[in-house]
């Protein structure tokens, strides 16, 4: 067994790690098709925004957060940005809760073919629709950030560094598997979805997106998670012998991420990692809850403290079977790992004894779903559609979330006084990069910087003051 954190001093550091969302959903209409109004326009320009952009369709939104400590800045945030996208939308717009997209017909599939407003993105994209089509690229999820915090790598070489994270990594994919089982939220799959359709698929499962047939690919599934060399060298050789495009088309459910190039993680050290296993959970209308993010931030931090296997080649491919299996359970069903499963999560309820009671309670609410499978975000998603249909339960959430979204003022705008409320979410709005500290708010633009305190509008838009002091913005 190896693991690499012991000292009780470096245990606790683990607290001030940082998280950040990233969450794909699209926009529809109030009947359940595909939007085909484009991006918002209040929304400035997607060439440079740092809090929302869209991906391989126009209707497929992208809200990024930025990175904290804390995870109820984080949810704010995250709530704060959902609302101000929510206001952005048209009338008869609304949000999709699920990950997997609604049913598309011949002239949804056209019309996203020949639409796409990102010609820097336009060869990439093309390169995917004709290998992988249109429902596989459109499908959605949330991507969490994960960095360890700066006190805990001062003095470390690039080595240790590397060393610290990918054992996190080589944790990960041991217990993926309880994340699938756990948040798993896509039981089933609109009836065109597949081109032919799974016949392991034909009752609920737990999540689709997660499984053999979800949002992956073959050569994702085939690296090697052993040694961060051997992950570095089976990304390399597929990109080299044309099994990849470049790196952003390796679909692991754990990417390696550096500013620059991935080689020279190496040399320069891993950045932060992002987990993309998270589907869109429906019943939080930011489709990730703080709960969530919580109980994972406890999470990812047991998994530096967790040994590692001896045999940890066998251990992995075990585990990838295990998962492919309880992605594919019955939602409503105990896994056919229910004993390991409590067992994993009784060692991460030990761990966050010294956490703060928020996120002891997170691990403790989340941890009733082993026993209770009905709890699931799948089998709650079944039961409900069971009482209408899929479709008409998405509708109905997506309806809800737009109306609590809308009656409300952003969660970070409202401590704040009516022009500075004005000014935030134009700042938000706009594209300026949002920083806050205990005491200010800052707008920070391309060359400078403003609190938001010192700004007075006097009667002028809040829109028009911030292209005055931030020209790049025009």
């Amino acid at each position: 067994m190896r693991n690499l954190i012991v000292n009780p001093q470096q245990i606790a550091l683990l607290q001030q790690s940082r998280l950040g969302v990233e969450v794909e959903e699209h926009r529809i209409n109030n009947s359940g098709h595909l939007s085909q109004v484009p991006h918002p326009t209040d929304l400035g320009s997607r060439r440079f925004h740092p809090y929302f952009q869209s991906d391989f369709a126009e209707s497929q939104a992208e809200i990024i957060t930025d990175p904290h400590t804390s995870m109820t800045a984080l949810s704010r945030q995250l709530a704060t940005l959902q609302a101000i996208f929510a206001h952005a939308l048209q009338p008869n717009e609304l949000i999709w809760p699920l990950s997997l997209p609604p049913e598309v017909s011949s002239a949804d599939l056209t019309f996203i073919a020949n639409n796409f407003e990102r010609p820097a993105y336009q060869d990439y994209r093309d390169y995917l629709l004709e290998k992988y089509g249109i429902q596989h690229a459109i499908t959605t999820g949330s991507h969490v950030s994960f960095s360890l915090p700066t006190a805990l790598l001062t003095g470390q070489s690039v080595a240790a560094r590397n060393q610290l994270y990918f054992h996190i990594v080589q944790n990960f994919m041991l217990a993926r598997w309880i994340l699938t089982y756990l948040f798993g939220a896509t039981p089933q799959a609109a009836p065109n979805y597949f081109s032919t359709f799974p016949t392991a698929l034909a009752q609920p499962v737990r999540s689709i997106r997660n499984s053999e047939y979800g949002f992956t690919n073959t050569t994702s599934e085939n690296v090697r998670y052993t040694s961060l060399a051997s992950y570095l060298h089976d990304i390399d050789a597929a990109i080299a012998t044309g099994q990849l495009y470049s790196q952003h088309e390796f679909y692991g459910p754990v990417r390696l991420k550096k500013q620059s190039k991935l080689n020279d993680l190496l040399t320069e050290g891993i950045d932060y990692l992002e987990f993309r296993v998270f589907d869109l959970d429906p019943f939080s209308a930011d489709a990730i809850s703080q709960t969530t993010l919580r109980f994972f931030k406890v999470f990812i931090s047991y998994l530096a403290v967790r040994p590692l296997p001896d045999d940890l080649a066998a251990a992995l491919a075990h585990a990838q079977q295990r998962n492919r299996q309880v992605a594919l359970e019955a939602p409503e069903r105990p896994s056919a790992f229910t004993n390991e499963l409590q067992a994993w999560l009784q060692q991460l309820t030990d761990f966050s004894h010294s956490w703060p009671t928020d996120y002891r309670q997170a691990v403790t609410t989340i941890a009733q779903r082993a026993s209770q499978p009905e709890l699931t975000p799948s089998a709650r998603i079944m039961y409900a559609a069971s009482q209408q249909s899929l479709t008409a339960f998405a509708l109905a959430q997506a309806t809800l979330h737009r109306q609590q979204q809308q009656q409300q003022i952003p969660p970070e705008a409202a401590p704040l006084n009516a022009d500075q409320q004005q000014l935030l979410i134009a700042a938000y709005q706009l594209g300026l990069r949002v920083k806050h500290s205990n005491t200010t708010i800052q707008l920070c633009g391309q060359h400078s910087a403003v609190e938001l305190t010192e700004i007075q509008l006097n009667g002028t838009k809040a829109t028009t003051k911030l292209q005055q002091l931030f020209p790049e913005l025009l």
